[in-house]
């Protein structure tokens, strides 16, 4: 039986998850929220890190700008396309704005930057607005 190491998206705690436990939900061992819960996470540069590092399934994390509008014509698209996902990849977004730590540490220097990490290492970046057609390919070929 495979084991996944998975961040919980509201107390950020890591969990251990056994990957063959199917038609039930997958709770968080600390707080009991939903472990699959597809919709993208909005993270601080603490928050971030962890599931960066700590998450055994690939990390997608949108670096935006409330006031960028190729980010905020993209939220929607980000989100349609998290939902097919649920414990295969993880969905971030970080405001850059308010959030500069992590932006800063990976050279992010126009929005939206889009980065995919696989074990805590960044394996592509796209810096421009995609749809949810492009952002579902990419987080497929992730997997």
């Amino acid at each position: 039986m495979k084991t996944l190491k998975i961040v919980c998206t509201e107390c950020n705690s890591v969990n251990s998850i056994k990957t063959e436990v199917e038609n039930e939900s997958i709770l968080c061992s600390q707080c009991q929220a939903e472990l699959d819960d597809p919709f993208p996470v909005e993270v601080s540069d603490e928050s971030c890190t962890t599931h960066i590092i700590e998450n055994d399934i690939p990390v997608l994390v949108d670096f935006y700008s409330t006031t960028c509008g190729s980010c905020m014509a993209m939220y929607d698209d980000y989100e349609d396309a998290a939902l097919a996902f649920g414990l295969t990849v993880r969905f971030l977004k970080i405001n850059a704005d308010k959030y500069q730590k992590v932006a800063k540490e990976y050279g992010v220097s126009a929005l939206p930057t889009i980065i995919a990490f696989k074990k805590g290492q960044e394996v592509n970046r796209i810096s421009r607005q995609l749809s949810q057609v492009e952002l579902s390919l990419w987080a497929e070929d992730l997997l």
